[in-house]
């Protein structure tokens, strides 16, 4: 194989692996626009190939990095975030991938002997451009991991933080001791201050993304109350339309009543009323007056109507608190209770609402066989699918804390026991 085939080979994984691996940390991390995969796909290809052949035709260190980053940035118009945090994030995984491009080669030096300014022309190095790859898809993942890992653990984030604080704080004086009567002291300071740069941004990034993850929750529970109330309103309307249809007809049906007792045919009486019993069966429709607490009520009963529920609802007079925020707490405490008396072998779910004075009162008590799991402050999900599951009961107490209350909870003899208490006050 030829020298530039072989260049050119190597420029292409180099050039087409970490475009696609950005684009799955694109879709991971950035909110999309309205465009299919595929026109991305064909986007991100496009991008490799220039990158691929600039660097074969016109090769040069400065020059590469530019295009590199201005290539990756250009890709992040794809998606709807604020400019500044898509530049960090294509800036950061650039870095990334030049980490790993160095980790391989470092590698590669280790295993081979051959000079970094030729390598470029051995047989290798398409191996090293690929190893680059494999190295960058290894740090991908230990970020996302960190980014999951400081999602469900706020409070070592914090400790975190201030830890690398403290450390950063140590390591400027201890260069500024060292380096003070040299003449390495003024790259030394601007290197602690790139250093001390990039760090704050990997903070602002973790903690936006956990700003994100809150948002896309909030906004998922909005839009699941809104179908049950949409389900619960059409319910109520098709309810209110049998009752009208049936008052319609009750003076043709007692006159067949009367009918049938004056000729004594009791037993056509007795599948007449059978007939009519079947219509007017009690329905699971909540109807407190509160429209957005009876939606999330109506839903979860009618979806899970194998589980006795026992309601105490009280009508709520609210001046600060909106029906939405208690009716996200409700339904985040309902899904809880459904996930326990799953597993129940005597299930039972018992709501109460109550208020006295500006102080609400919600209790939510479920059947729970099995000790619940928990790490901290937080209650752990038990489903299998963990990633996506987990944070109702953090979001939960956020909202509380929203509305000058608090969540607490307790488990005794199989009975779990979630309350929250509200206060209608003001800011």
């Amino acid at each position: 194989m030829g020298d530039k085939n072989v260049q050119l080979l190597g420029y292409l994984i180099s050039a087409f692996g970490p475009v696609y691996i950005k684009l799955f940390c694109f879709e991971h991390m950035l909110q999309s626009r309205s465009i299919r995969l595929q026109y991305k796909i064909i986007a991100f290809s496009m991008i490799a190939t220039i990158l691929a052949v600039q660097t074969q035709i016109l090769y040069n260190p400065l020059l590469n990095l530019m295009i590199n980053i201005t290539a990756f940035f250009l890709l992040t118009f794809f998606y709807k975030n604020e400019w500044f945090l898509r530049l960090f994030i294509s800036f950061a995984f650039f870095i990334i991938g030049g980490l790993a491009e160095g980790s391989a080669w470092m590698i590669g030096r280790m295993l081979f002997s051959f000079e970094m300014n030729d390598v470029n022309n051995l047989w290798l190095f398409p191996f090293i451009c690929a190893l680059g790859v494999a190295i960058e898809l290894i740090y991908v993942n230990i970020v996302f991991q960190a980014i999951s890992f400081f999602k469900r653990h706020q409070s070592k984030m914090t400790m975190f933080i201030i830890f690398l604080i403290a450390v950063l704080i140590l390591c400027f004086v201890y260069m500024v001791v060292t380096f003070a009567d040299t003449a390495y002291l003024i790259p030394a300071l601007i290197l602690s201050t790139l250093l001390i740069a990039a760090i704050a941004g990997c903070i602002y990034l973790f903690t936006d993304q956990l700003r994100v993850q809150r948002e896309r929750l909030q906004l998922a529970n909005l839009e699941e109350m809104l179908q049950d109330q949409v389900k619960h309103y059409t319910a109520l309307y098709e309810a209110n339309r049998q009752v009208a249809v049936q008052r319609h007809d009750l003076k043709n049906i007692l006159l067949n009543v009367r009918s049938y007792i004056q000729v004594g045919e009791y037993e056509k009486l007795d599948k007449y009323v059978a007939g009519f019993q079947e219509k007017v069966q009690p329905s699971t429709l909540i109807d407190n007056g509160m429209p957005f607490i009876d939606a999330v009520l109506s839903a979860k009963m009618a979806e899970h109507a194998k589980i006795p529920f026992e309601n105490d609802i009280s009508m709520l007079t609210l001046e600060k608190i909106k029906q939405p925020q208690i009716a996200f707490i409700l339904a985040g405490a309902l899904d809880n209770a459904i996930e326990a008396c799953e597993k129940s072998a005597k299930p039972f779910i018992r709501v109460h609402i109550g208020q006295h004075g500006r102080m609400i009162s919600l209790v939510v008590e479920n059947a729970a066989d099995q000790p619940v799991r928990t790490a901290g402050d937080r209650l752990l999900t038990t489903k299998a699918d963990n990633k996506a599951h987990g944070y109702g009961v953090k979001s939960m107490m956020q909202m509380a804390e929203q509305l000058h209350g608090m969540l607490t909870w307790r488990q005794e003899k199989q009975v779990f026991t979630l309350s929250v208490l509200m206060q209608d006050i003001g800011a």
